[in-house]
């Protein structure tokens, strides 16, 4: 093979999978995706639930190939999302959305009293995770709750905007990074503010 004339090492072609390898690692958030269009959807005909199916799938497959992009989600000693324990997000998402409602409550609170009792403020939180898939679950969690956004992730840095004091005492507290912990099974390192 010539070498390229520009002075730059050749670049190496990544292998492609086989469109069943490709399925079959699909197949996990094709699933989970589906579960939440059922939860979400009111329709249960045959039409719709097929419909359902097909676009939880093809959104699956077409993301699959972001698995591999960098950062890696997969852990250093080369777990991949196929071993994850995807079983244990049946007891977070209850508790995530559990959080959601209470903030939720404590949101309107605040809007709805006469004097707009808002005392917004940025935390900047610390947790170590081994892969990218626990440090996304947690940027999500974190947005998801009403009266915390995350503005920004610098590898175990989370900067995130609270709307008042109670908004971010569960992440001050390290409520939400350690049940992000136990839903991947592993340590969270550094936690604090």
């Amino acid at each position: 093979m010539p070498e390229p004339s520009d002075g730059a090492p050749p670049t190496q072609s990544t292998p492609t999978r086989s469109f069943g390898l490709r399925l079959l690692a699909a197949l996990p958030f094709g699933f989970l995706l589906f579960g939440l269009w059922l939860v979400l959807s009111p329709k249960r005909d045959l039409f719709h639930l097929g419909l359902g199916a097909l676009t939880a799938g093809a959104i699956a497959l077409l993301s699959e190939r972001l698995v591999g992009q960098p950062p890696p989600i997969a852990e250093p000693n080369g777990r991949t999302l196929l071993r994850m324990p995807w079983h244990r997000f049946v007891g977070y998402l209850p508790w995530l959305v559990w959080q959601v409602v209470i903030a939720s409550l404590q949101v309107a609170y605040v809007v709805l009293h006469p004097r707009l009792p808002v005392d917004p403020r940025l935390l900047r939180v610390r947790v170590r995770y081994p892969h990218t898939l626990a440090r996304l679950t947690l940027a999500n969690s974190i947005t998801l709750t009403p009266g915390t956004v995350t503005l920004d992730v610098d590898d175990d840095e989370y900067l995130v905007h609270a709307l008042t004091e109670t908004s971010g005492q569960a992440l001050e507290q390290g409520t939400m990074p350690d049940r992000v912990s136990a839903l991947f099974g592993v340590k969270a390192k550094g936690i604090g503010s």
